[in-house]
């Protein structure tokens, strides 16, 4: 009896080997799909948060020598959560300042380009979400001369050139976003961003460094449609 039970086992190993592998494979297929349906959870709820946000925009430089004014202009964000929490903010900002010389003259227009990323926390009351954050990045920066240079340097003869180099900044922010309809907001914020590029302007009687801080408060107030939100 002992031998014809050995005897019946033996053929069956390849079968109970093959059905040890699928059994070892059921939670590793389960958890590939539990991951990937994670995933694409994820990207469809942060692609029914994608809208279109139009916004009036005033910037106050704090250096007396540069200057900006009001702008408009459109750009593509998220709506803000329903829940508390924290918040990790990154994104793209764009803009210029005029550049004067001692004399008052623009002579410049500073154009800076910066990458951010940062922390913050938001609140949710009902259809008002708030929030605070911190965020960091570095900027790419540019000066491109702007009416008679030379003149505002007080400069008859020779070549002026302006330069602008790249930086650091920093920028605290609050805002605060109510939605009118549920796919239709009013949106306002208020931000101080430090930003100090070396600015060199080079006359033929030598140069001029350390003179222009492009450190700015900013509000923007506008309008943000987001058509796939649910």
């Amino acid at each position: 009896m002992i031998r014809s039970i050995g005897y019946t086992i033996g053929p069956m190993r390849p079968l109970i080997g093959v059905a040890a592998v699928m059994i070892a494979l059921v939670p590793c297929r389960a958890e590939a799909q539990l991951t990937s349906s994670f995933t694409k959870d994820n990207i469809t709820d942060m692609l029914r948060k994608v809208g279109v946000h139009l916004n009036t925009s005033f910037r106050n430089p704090l250096d007396p020598d540069v200057t900006k004014g009001t702008s408009l202009g459109a750009s593509i964000g998220l709506s803000p959560g329903q829940t508390n929490g924290w918040r990790y903010p990154f994104g793209l900002t764009m803009f210029t300042e005029h550049l004067h010389s001692p004399t008052g003259q623009e002579f410049a227009v500073l154009r800076t380009r910066a990458l951010l990323a940062g922390i913050g926390y938001g609140w949710h009351f009902g259809r008002l979400s708030t929030g605070v954050s911190l965020q960091t990045g570095f900027s790419v920066n540019s000066a491109l001369p702007r009416g008679d240079v030379q003149s505002a340097f007080g400069i008859t003869a020779g070549t002026v050139s302006v330069d602008a180099g790249n930086a650091l900044l920093v920028r605290p922010e609050v805002k605060a976003e109510y939605f009118i309809k549920p796919k239709f907001t009013v949106r306002v914020s208020a931000d101080y961003m430090l930003l100090r590029p070396d600015v060199t302007v080079t006359t033929p009687a030598g140069q001029i460094t350390d003179q222009w801080d492009a450190s700015n408060i900013h509000a923007n107030i506008g309008f943000g449609v987001y058509p796939f939100r649910k």
